[in-house]
């Protein structure tokens, strides 16, 4: 049952004697939302920085609206700012300040670092009518499960439903259990999680049962744009049988999906042999994990509904790529090139930053133009591989003319067209990947 998220909102001015409200009104609506003692702990000292940087440097004076939303699995703390008053260069990840001479960093230019080590996630948007958005997110602590529950027969006629929350402990547990870390998400590896991940609404769950009751399949599936599913799965129980439960798994999940807005489904899984013939595949990723090993991740793509076509922006040294693989993928796109007419580009240019500190992952994204795209580049790369971050990508959305000015200057930092993301922003995303010179 999907319970619905609670938002509290504190609205004041970025003025550090104020960090006094600020940080018992993050943490008592944590504690309201049911995170434990360490977490809102977390979330307290998150604040508190990005509080304490906004007063000092992004936006001193300026009105602040400090947001709490219970998110069931988590609790998030946005911090929203209106685009006029902001030092736009301050609100990048990478300080502004390049080190001293003995390479320390300027505790005054950390604050949203420091934030994002505290927490599981720490995003930027910019959004049309509320402007800038910062959000810390830190989850609840869940237990994991012990032994999974015995595999059932899967002869006779198996049954797609949406299942109850000791059905979807047990999804998750196989799951677990039969898929490695890297073929699945991490959440299930904490069944009470992804109860609430569903009942949160921002998640959905379908199992296939066998005649006696026991799961010999699931998925799960989201919507990260109102244009793209992204699914979870099919796992199938035991792992490598190719009886029919992926194929009804797979054509409910359609059924769910095909009535709305979505034009097509993303998966990351890897998938039955008898449903990769029904994928396109988008290209692979590479992951280093903390204990230096290496994986890749094939993203694939199916079509829900006959493919609109849009117009695409890019610069000329990715137009062979994209090329190649609208052609592959059968996807109807007119490609623009932008064109450099030595007009004049001022301003700081700002990045997202989305973090994900226990993976060493950080994907940036452009949300503001500025003449100063190397500069910003540079000083995120030299930051991020400091703090030992190793999986670094960029992505681009095609659907901003201004985004592809960032193409040649990625290449010159070490950064490759991995794969592209149909529909995945205002028209398609392509996700670039960091790869380290040969011999670094």
């Amino acid at each position: 049952m999907e319970m619905g998220k609670r938002t509290i909102s504190l609205r004041l001015t970025a003025e550090a004697g104020y960090v006094r409200v600020v940080v018992p009104f993050v943490a008592a609506s944590a504690g309201v939302f049911g995170l434990g003692a360490e977490e809102v702990e977390r979330l307290e000292l998150a604040a508190e920085e990005i509080f304490m940087y906004l007063a000092a440097s992004a936006c001193p004076g300026g009105e602040v609206v400090v947001e709490c939303t219970d998110g069931v699995y988590y609790a998030e703390a946005a911090f929203r700012l209106p685009v006029g008053r902001l030092n736009l260069r301050g609100l990048n990840i990478a300080p502004a300040a390049p080190p001293n001479l003995e390479g320390h960093l300027d505790l005054s230019e950390m604050g949203l670092l420091i934030a994002s080590r505290s927490v599981d996630r720490l995003n930027l948007t910019v959004e049309a009518t509320e402007g800038i958005k910062l959000t810390v997110v830190k989850e609840k602590t869940y237990p994991r499960m012990g032994e999974p529950p015995p595999l059932p027969s899967t002869e006779g006629e198996i049954a797609v439903t949406t299942p109850d929350a000791e059905r979807i402990k047990d999804f998750a547990v196989l799951a677990a259990d039969q898929y490695k870390e890297d073929e699945r998400p991490p959440c299930l590896d904490f069944p009470g999680k992804v109860v609430d991940m569903i009942a949160s609404g921002d998640y959905q769950c379908l199992v296939a049962a066998a005649p006696r009751g026991g799961l010999v399949g699931g998925l799960l599936f989201h919507y990260p744009t109102e244009k793209i599913v992204e699914c979870h799965g099919p796992y199938l129980f035991p792992r490598g049988q190719e009886g029919p439960a992926g194929k009804a798994l797979l054509e409910a999940c359609i059924g769910r999906v095909a009535r709305g807005k979505a034009l097509g489904i993303i998966t990351s899984s890897p998938l039955p042999q008898a449903l990769e013939g029904d994928f396109e595949t988008l290209g692979g990723l590479t992951y280093y994990g903390e204990d230096e090993t290496i994986s890749t991740v094939t993203y694939r793509y199916r079509h829900l509904h006959e493919d609109p076509g849009a117009e695409v922006w890019t610069h000329q040294d990715l137009r062979g790529f994209l090329e190649e693989t609208y052609g592959r993928l059968y996807l109807a796109r007119e490609i623009r090139l932008i064109r450099d007419a030595r007009e004049t580009r001022a301003g700081f240019s700002l990045f997202a930053a989305d973090v994900v500190p226990g993976r060493r992952e950080v994907t940036l994204r452009p949300l503001l133009p500025g003449g100063d795209w190397e500069d910003n580049v540079g000083r995120h790369m030299r930051f991020l591989l400091q703090e030992g971050f190793r999986n670094i990508f960029f992505a681009l959305d095609t659907g901003f003319p201004w985004h592809a000015e960032a193409i040649p200057v990625l290449a010159a930092f070490g950064f490759r067209p991995g794969i592209v993301l149909p529909f995945a922003g205002r028209s398609d995303i392509v996700v670039f990947q960091y790869h380290e010179p040969p011999g670094s």
